[in-house]
């Protein structure tokens, strides 16, 4: 499997238990909406695992419901050493297992990497993060060494342009 077919959906954090359990960080909500016998897979140099399913429950949950921290039991992972082996490791399923989205809506990995523009068309980088804050995303745009944090907004994100690779921005006083 060629891991650019393969999206990362969570990030396992640490062993929890003496039973092979790990403690994962969800990326988005996909992670939190499988269900036993589905397949991951971690990948560790040119080596893919795949590893199934037992269990997952959240751990922790936000107020609107989404899972922030997830426990998750796997078929192929026995042991506490076995579970730590896999600690730091992100998590990944065929990006064609994704759901579709509605017109207007991205998964980050979508957007990570795309150039940043304002609407007169100067350049001010590339996006390097989204940080989900609760009421809306923000944006990191890195260039050259510095950061700008862009609402993900209606009225500041005029244009996503996935073909382009570019991002188009009108950006609010105060970031000019």
């Amino acid at each position: 499997m060629d891991k650019a077919f393969l999206v990362a959906i969570g990030k396992v954090a640490r062993a929890h238990g003496v039973r092979g359990a790990l403690k994962l960080l969800p990326y988005g909500e996909t992670l939190g909406e499988m269900k036993a016998g589905e397949k991951l897979v971690s990948i560790e140099g040119e080596t893919h695992r795949q590893l199934t399913i037992v269990s997952l429950r959240p751990k922790t949950v936000t107020p609107a419901g989404a899972w922030t921290e997830t426990i998750a039991q796997f078929e192929e992972v026995e042991s506490r050493e076995q579970a730590e082996a896999l600690t730091g490791k992100d998590l990944f399923i065929p990006r064609d297992r994704l759901p579709e989205l509605p017109s207007g809506e991205y998964y980050h990995f979508q957007l990570i990497g795309l150039s940043v523009e304002t609407k007169e068309g100067n350049p001010l980088g590339t996006l390097g993060a989204v940080l989900e804050t609760g009421g809306n995303d923000v944006y990191v745009v890195e260039n050259e060494g510095k950061e700008l944090l862009i609402p993900a907004i209606e009225d500041v994100v005029i244009e996503v342009d996935l073909l382009n690779g570019k991002l188009v921005v009108d950006l609010p006083e105060g970031l000019q």
